[in-house]
């Protein structure tokens, strides 16, 4: 599964979009899908991403149900 596979998923359990997920970011959505097409993210901004959608970032995403994206 790639970055934006995970993203996208995760996305979708938390019930945002990925275009309201950049913005809470900082990032406009032409810069938020390009960074996911290059799947180029730093560790903080994964972290970041999981602190917005209410989970934890460990390679996957885990949510305080149990459901996970690896």
């Amino acid at each position: 599964m790639t970055i934006k596979q995970k993203v996208e998923a995760a996305c979708s359990m938390a019930g945002i979009t990925v275009t309201e997920l950049g913005r809470k970011m900082g990032m406009s959505q032409q810069s938020i899908s390009k960074r996911l097409k290059t799947g180029k993210f730093t560790q903080e901004e994964l972290e970041q991403m999981a602190e917005i959608m209410g989970c934890e970032y460990h390679s996957i995403f885990v949510f305080p149900d149990g459901n996970k994206v690896d």
